[in-house]
């Protein structure tokens, strides 16, 4: 995502969870099977150590118009706010807050304890 290109959720989007990714297309755009296959993702999370996802998401636990949290291996969730552009991690250890905006999801930034 560019700094000066602000994200916006699509009114149906579509998650994936990836061995290596989570990804977030519009899902409107998913007609047929080759549609689905070519889908372009509009965002793409990437795991990796102090990223928005340290750990490989499993599958999507909640969501609703602009938030989604997301199931992580070893206990982790992802809660990702669209509205805000933020994301936090919950965990045995506690609460989390990523220390950049979604624009560096994928930049290393790391997390900082909530409290």
């Amino acid at each position: 995502m560019a700094d000066d290109e602000l994200f916006q959720l699509p009114e149906h989007p579509f998650y994936s969870c990836e061995e290596d990714c989570f990804l977030v297309a519009d899902g409107s755009q998913m007609g047929t099977a080759a549609a689905v296959l070519a889908l372009e993702p509009l965002l793409k999370l990437m795991v990796g150590e102090g990223n928005v996802f340290e750990r490989r998401p499993v599958k999507v636990a909640e969501k609703d118009d602009l938030h989604v949290s997301v199931e992580c291996e070893g206990g982790e969730v992802v809660h990702i706010d669209f509205d805000a552009l933020t994301a936090r991690k919950t965990t045995p250890q506690g609460e989390f807050l990523y220390r950049g905006g979604l624009e560096d999801a994928n930049e290393g930034m790391g997390y900082f304890p909530a409290r």
